[in-house]
């Protein structure tokens, strides 16, 4: 474990790599998760209206490559998110409110998700019932 930075020009020079770092990382994953939600809504689509089960499983494959990505770009920036962790006490009100607002925004697609995934299974689970 690395000591924290001692002078606040170090610390300031520590915080903005991290910062713009961590926040690179949550605009990648927001458009991964902008496509997971696509593709969520266009599996729904597949769903509703009867299409083959062989195009489900091509959109669920598409999603699995895409959490992997996610899980990939997580390992990447690991050390910068136990980094900022660390020194979170010490880093600007600005700083944290800015990597707040980027994790708010994964939340929410995140959200938007698995509310589409829900109803997808309702929808598929129905569909399976009428057969």
């Amino acid at each position: 474990m690395a000591p924290l930075p001692s002078s606040t020009a170090e610390r300031g020079a520590d915080e903005a790599r991290l910062l713009e770092r961590l926040l690179g990382l949550y605009e990648e994953e927001r458009q991964v998760y902008d496509r997971v939600l696509e593709l969520s809504r266009q599996q729904g689509r597949i769903v509703r209206t009867g299409g083959q089960l062989a195009e489900v499983r091509q959109v669920l494959a598409q999603k699995k490559s895409c959490l992997d990505l996610v899980a990939r770009l997580e390992l990447t920036e690991r050390g910068s998110k136990a980094a900022w962790e660390r020194g979170r006490q010490s880093w600007s009100p600005e700083g944290r409110a800015r990597l707040h607002a980027a994790l708010c925004r994964v939340t929410v697609l995140i959200e938007e998700i698995l509310a589409c995934e829900e109803e997808n299974d309702l929808e598929m689970i129905a569909r399976t019932q009428v057969v």
